[in-house]
């Protein structure tokens, strides 16, 4: 009984969802989500401004859902499959764009381990040359 009455309910034109809905839905959360990550330090802001363009592409998406419909036309694509094509398109610009930064992070993460190996192998010469006990004849000539 419950079931059929659920399933009566989300047929209505009140719990109706579409692909313009979910865009809209899924922006608002991008949304919220980013500030509230940006707010807890837990996302720097280089990747908050590209889940911000993100969801500002979604919501962009929901409201003016002709662009897409004349998109698929353009491209003789169904009006799922255009969706499809422009949601694996950012998937792939945001992965492609944090693959780069993460290439970038080893560079530099790899160089800083480098130059600390150097400064420990100086620093323990450094240590080892000043542990050297002096001779006598070098004591003498400085007496």
């Amino acid at each position: 009984m419950t079931s059929t009455l659920l399933a009566a309910l989300l047929n209505t034109d009140l719990f109706r969802v579409n692909a313009e809905t979910m865009m809209l839905i899924g922006s608002a959360i991008a949304f919220l989500a980013t500030l509230r990550w940006v707010r807890s330090r837990e996302m720097r802001e280089k990747y908050a401004v590209m889940w911000l363009l993100v969801g500002s592409l979604l919501l962009f998406c929901g409201l003016f859902p002709h662009v897409i419909m004349r998109f698929a036309d353009q491209a003789q694509l169904s009006y799922p499959s255009a969706v499809l094509f422009i949601a694996l398109a950012i998937i792939y610009l945001f992965s492609l764009s944090v693959s780069l930064s993460l290439s970038r992070q080893h560079r530099i993460s790899t160089r800083l381990l480098q130059e600390i190996a150097i400064l420990k192998y100086d620093l323990e010469q450094l240590r080892a040359a000043s542990t050297t006990p002096v001779s006598q004849d070098s004591a003498n000539e400085h007496a």
